[in-house]
């Protein structure tokens, strides 16, 4: 398996939308896997417009979610599969979102109908996101064993760090297809030629979900944001970027 050049930098992938601050009563700081940007920018833009507090996150794989939680003492909440959460030991009050769900996302010119397509020889390059950092990395790896795809693909599939990229790679055109979340794919648009849901028992359940860190539990900020992600707007955002 080879692995991608990074072209993002760092600072892009895990970057503040909108500047650090300090958590207050008017204020909140999050972390999230960066496959679930697009879907949370919009409810943190839908939130402030709503109560007027102001939200801000940071994006990343997965280890730089864990080590921005341990080493900024304002990031209240952590958005990612509550798998990986759980052991972090960071948190023990829990929300769900919704459940995560592999896709397999093909540039504009490939038109594939399911996963044994990427055998084909016209697809050369398969991209996915680091299986050892990136939740669907890990999911993209158990599909293709549990398929029995590993083998035969195993020249084809190349690592980049994280969801996003990934889609970049596929839509630009400098990989021929890329396993990604769905949200990711639905995001994506008329920028790819199109996607396939994998078939859900080919890996493990992903539960994405916010996750209050702990001693933050009775902040306002915090209450606020977990109202507002049961209320019929949130809810309508993430059913329309697959989270349902």
């Amino acid at each position: 398996m080879k692995r991608l050049r990074t072209t993002w930098a760092v600072a892009v992938s895990l970057c503040l939308v909108m500047g650090a601050g300090s958590a207050n009563a008017d204020s909140l700081l999050m972390a999230s896997a960066a496959g679930y940007r697009k879907p949370l920018l919009e409810l943190m833009d839908n939130f402030s417009k709503v109560t007027g507090i102001k939200a801000e996150a940071s994006f990343g794989h997965l280890k730089q979610i864990e080590t921005q939680a341990r080493q900024n003492p304002d990031i209240a909440l952590l958005v990612a599969d509550e798998f990986f959460l759980t052991p972090l030991g960071l948190a023990d009050t829990y929300v769900r979102l919704g459940d995560g769900k592999l896709a397999l996302i093909y540039a504009k010119n490939q038109q594939l109908s399911t996963l044994s397509d990427l055998q084909r020889p016209e697809v050369q390059r398969i991209a996915m996101p680091d299986q050892k950092r990136a939740m669907y990395g890990m999911a993209a790896m158990q599909c293709l064993e549990h398929t029995g795809l590993l083998e035969p693909l195993q020249s084809k599939v190349m690592e980049s760090d994280t969801v996003p990229q990934v889609g970049s790679y596929v839509a630009l055109g400098e990989v021929d297809a890329g396993f990604v979340n769905l949200t990711e794919a639905l995001a994506q648009g008329d920028k790819i030629g199109g996607f396939v849901v994998a078939p859900s028992e080919c890996y493990t359940p992903i539960v994405i979900s916010v996750a209050v860190m702990k001693g933050r539990e009775n902040d306002t900020a915090i209450k606020a944001w977990l109202d507002y992600i049961a209320s019929a707007p949130a809810r309508e955002i993430l059913q329309s970027y697959g989270l349902d």
